[in-house]
C-alpha cells in the first residue's frame, strides 16, 4: 500500500492547519486539523482491507479446467473472471488487469474497472479474444487495485488463479488426398520379426513363439529349438516424419516454417485420422522424442502443440527417415529443402511404400526468391514420388488435394 498524491496533500493541509492552529491558537483550525488526521488515519487500511478478502476463478468457455478442452490455435475464446468479495463490508473501486497469454499480442492485456462488488456476493467479467498460437500457457495473476473510498491511498495486490491452457495447432479438412488413392504394397522390406510374410532366417526359441513356426531341421541339428523369423507385415497406416533442427527452420516466432510445417503434419493427422489409419510419429530430436507406436489423436496433437526447435538435434533429417517403417504410408514434411533426405525416400519408394514429401517454401519466411523447394520437388516428382510445395498460400491445403502439382512448379518458375 502507497499513499497518492491526493493522501499526500491531505497531509500537507493537516499540517499546514496544525501549524498556523499553533500561531494563532485559534481553536476552529485544530478542529480543522484533527478531522483532516481523523480522515486520513481512517482512510489508510480501507484498501489493503477490501483486496485481502477477494477471490478470483477463472473459466475458459465456461470451464474453470481450461486444461480439458480442446483448443486450437486460430479459434475465438472466451474467458470469464468470477471476482468474488468474501468480506462484510462492500468491495469499490476495484481495477484490474489480466494477461492473457495466449491471445494475440495487441491483445494480451485486458484491463477491467468494477464499481462495486456487494459483501459476500461476486462479479463475472468477460472478454473475447482468440487463440493466437500453439502451446502451454499459464496464466500469470491478476493484478488488483483499489483507491477505495477518496483515493488517498493506493493497494495493489497480485491475485492468483492457476490456470493453464494447452492450445492445440490449426488444421485444415482435406476433402482428398493423392497418396491413399495408391495402396502400395503390404509387406515391409525392413527385416524385423513378424507373425506371416516373407521368411528372413532362423533363431533360437523364445517363450511365447507359436510351436507352428519351429524349424525341425535346424532343431534336430543344433539340439535345441529353433524357431523361424519372418519379415513384419506393414499395415494401413501413416507415419509423420518431421524435421525439428533449430538449423532447418527460418522465419522469426511467432511465423516460423517450423510452424506451417506443424500445422500441415495435424492436417495429414486428421485426414487420416478420420479414415481410421494409425498415425505414427517420427521426428530427429532427442528433447522432443516422438512417441513409440501407434498414437491416438489426442496423444498427437498434444505432442504438435507443445514440440519446439530443438537447437542440440544432431541426427539429419535423411537419418530420421532411413529407419523403418512398420505403416504403409510415409509423408515427410520439410521446414526447409534438403537434398539429403532424397534417397531415403526414393529407396522407401522403392521397397513399395506410399511416399509423400511435403516441402515448406523458406522464400515467405525469409524475404528472399529461392527455387530450392521447387528443385527439390522436382527431382522427387521425376522419381514419381508425390511432392508437394506450399509457402504464403493462404488456403495450402488445396495444394495437399492436388492431382497435378507439377504445373504448379511450372507456372512458379
Amino acid at each position: 500500500m502507497r499513499v497518492t498524491p491526493r493522501g499526500r496533500a491531505l497531509g500537507l493541509v493537516a499540517g499546514l492547519l496544525y501549524f498556523f492552529a499553533n500561531q494563532t491558537q485559534v481553536g476552529w483550525l485544530y478542529v480543522l486539523c484533527a478531522l483532516a488526521v481523523g480522515l486520513w488515519l481512517g482512510t489508510s487500511l480501507i484498501p489493503r482491507r477490501t483486496l485481502r478478502h477477494l477471490t478470483l476463478v477463472r473459466r475458459l468457455n465456461g470451464s474453470a479446467t481450461p486444461a480439458e478442452l480442446e483448443l486450437h490455435a486460430g479459434q475465438p475464446a472466451a474467458i470469464d473472471l468470477d471476482l468474488k468479495n468474501e468480506s462484510q463490508l462492500p468491495a469499490l473501486q476495484v481495477q484490474g488487469l489480466e494477461v492473457c497469454p495466449l491471445a494475440p499480442a495487441d491483445d494480451r492485456q485486458q484491463p477491467f474497472f468494477v464499481t462495486s462488488i456487494a459483501s459476500r456476493s461476486s462479479a463475472v467479467l468477460r472478454y473475447k479474444t482468440v487463440c493466437a498460437r500453439r502451446g502451454w500457457f499459464e496464466f500469470p495473476p491478476a493484478r488488483l487495485t483499489t483507491r477505495a473510498p477518496f483515493g488517498f491511498f493506493s493497494a495493489t495486490r497480485d491475485l492468483s488463479a492457476p490456470t493453464g491452457v494447452l492450445v492445440f495447432p490449426e488444421y485444415r479438412e482435406l476433402e482428398r488426398l493423392p497418396l491413399f488413392d495408391k495402396m502400395p504394397a503390404q509387406q515391409n522390406p525392413f527385416p524385423q520379426m513378424g507373425l506371416s510374410g516373407e521368411f528372413i532366417g532362423v533363431r533360437d526359441y523364445r517363450p511365447g513363439d507359436s510351436r507352428r513356426h519351429v524349424h525341425w531341421r535346424s532343431t534336430a541339428r543344433a539340439g535345441r529349438l529353433i524357431v523361424k523369423e519372418y519379415a513384419e507385415e506393414t499395415q494401413p497406416g501413416l507415419t509423420l516424419a518431421l524435421d525439428l533442427r533449430a538449423a532447418s527452420v527460418v522465419g522469426a516466432e511467432p511465423n516460423t516454417s517450423l510452424e506451417l510445417a506443424i500445422k500441415i503434419a495435424a492436417t495429414l493427422a486428421r485426414y487420416a485420422d478420420q479414415r481410421g489409419l494409425p498415425v505414427h510419429l517420427a521426428a530427429n530430436s532427442r528433447r522432443w522424442p516422438a512417441p513409440p507406436g501407434p498414437v491416438s489423436w489426442w496423444g498427437l496433437m498434444n505432442y504438435l502443440a507443445r514440440v519446439e526447435a530443438d537447437a542440440t538435434a544432431d541426427e539429419s533429417f535423411a537419418d530420421c527417415l532411413s529407419g523403418p517403417r512398420a505403416t504403409s504410408f510415409l509423408a515427410a514434411i520439410f521446414t526447409t529443402p534438403d537434398e539429403a533426405a532424397i534417397d531415403p525416400l526414393l529407396n522407401a519408394h522403392r521397397a513399395g511404400l506410399g511416399v509423400l514429401a511435403v516441402i515448406v517454401d523458406p522464400a515467405p519466411f525469409v524475404s528472399t526468391e529461392s527455387q530450392a523447394a521447387q528443385t527439390l520437388a522436382g527431382t522427387l516428382a521425376s522419381h514419381e514420388i508425390e511432392a508437394r510445395v506450399i509457402g504464403a498460400e493462404p488456403d495450402w491445403e488445396r495444394i495437399l488435394e492436388s492431382t497435378k502439382p507439377h504445373e504448379r512448379y511450372a507456372t512458379r518458375r
